[in-house]
């Protein structure tokens, strides 16, 4: 390649060719590129060019980048899960990857990188190196998850809200049925939870449905979520659970709850606030409609531990 050559306006099949037919040309066509990291390994995984974007990316330096393994650009779990070699290996049988991978910068934090790595072979099929394109998205990934969140998690408790604990639960409960699996709902509310209001105020009620929401968090399965419905109501879903585990999580759940202590500022009878629950417990039938008939059905049996003294756990009988 002559220095002077322009490659500026190559079209990408053009540039490919040049990839293939001269990579050190093709480093140096892409090397003032600030948008994207563009850089070459050889077949052992050594990278080989380092361009301006890269550098800006990774806070990586073209001497401190070049020479070195894969291995460094990647965050320290991610070396431990040995996924620059699972990915080179990748490449290696299907020529092509496109992913999401947690990389390290130079000053230690760690950055989420949008990159596609392709292998480069001659017209023979001999491998000849790989060429990754790489593109910090960390701040489009930070304000996706902090929408999502926003839409699907309830703004005082963390814990899902209302509209995507339905949808969740619908899901579960067509997976139930296609499986012949049982399911179960646990609702739940605080006892005289009005009167924690006007005798304490809304502070200090928004510390007790937090706490609750945090003691439920605390017992329930892995494969169990939580949701607030409103107020001081709120829902469990226990998918491959029958009546009977589910009353026996609703009782050491009861018994939790009324563990729990909030500090009361000074004025007060007493430093602390303590509390209960009422709970109710149905569980999925072959005529059971959706997650409304069953929050229903729940609901009905909430009410009955209302009625019988409050701190109960009742179950719907079909």
């Amino acid at each position: 390649m002559t220095p002077s050559k322009d490659f500026s306006n190559l079209r990408p099949d053009q540039q490919g060719d040049l990839l293939r037919s001269d990579p050190e040309a093709y480093a140096n066509l892409v090397s003032g590129i600030t948008a994207y990291g563009i850089y070459l390994l050889n077949p052992d995984g050594r990278i080989q060019s380092w361009n301006a974007g890269a550098e800006k990316i990774s806070g990586i330096s073209p001497r401190e980048a070049l020479g070195q393994p894969y291995q460094i650009l990647f965050s320290r779990q991610s070396q431990l899960d040995r996924i620059p070699e699972k990915t080179l290996d990748y490449v290696r049988a299907n020529q092509h990857v496109h992913d999401e991978q947690s990389r390290q910068h130079r000053r230690g934090d760690e950055y989420i990188a949008e990159v596609t790595l392709d292998s480069v072979r001659r017209s023979s099929g001999a491998l000849m190196g790989f060429v990754e394109v790489m593109q910090d998205v960390t701040e489009a990934r930070q304000k996706q998850n902090a929408l999502y969140r926003q839409a699907t998690r309830d703004a005082m408790t963390g814990i899902f809200n209302r509209g995507h604990f339905t949808e969740m639960a619908n899901q579960e409960i067509e997976r139930a049925r296609r499986f012949a699996e049982p399911l179960s709902v646990v609702m739940l509310d605080i006892d005289h939870f009005k009167k924690v209001n006007d005798s304490y105020g809304h502070d200090v009620g928004d510390q007790a449905i937090i706490a609750l929401a945090r003691c439920c968090e605390a017992e329930i399965r892995k494969i169990d979520f939580v949701g607030r419905l409103g107020g001081e109501e709120f829902a469990i879903l226990q998918p491959r659970a029958a009546k009977q585990p589910a009353l026996e999580m609703a009782n050491r759940l009861r018994m939790k709850i009324a563990e729990i202590r909030i500090p009361l500022p000074s004025g007060y009878r007493t430093n602390v606030l303590s509390y209960t629950a009422s709970l109710g417990v149905a569980t999925l039938q072959p005529h059971t409609e959706g997650i409304q008939e069953l929050l229903k059905n729940a609901d009905n049996a909430l009410y009955q531990s209302k009625k019988e003294g409050r701190n109960k756990v009742s179950a719907w009988f079909e």
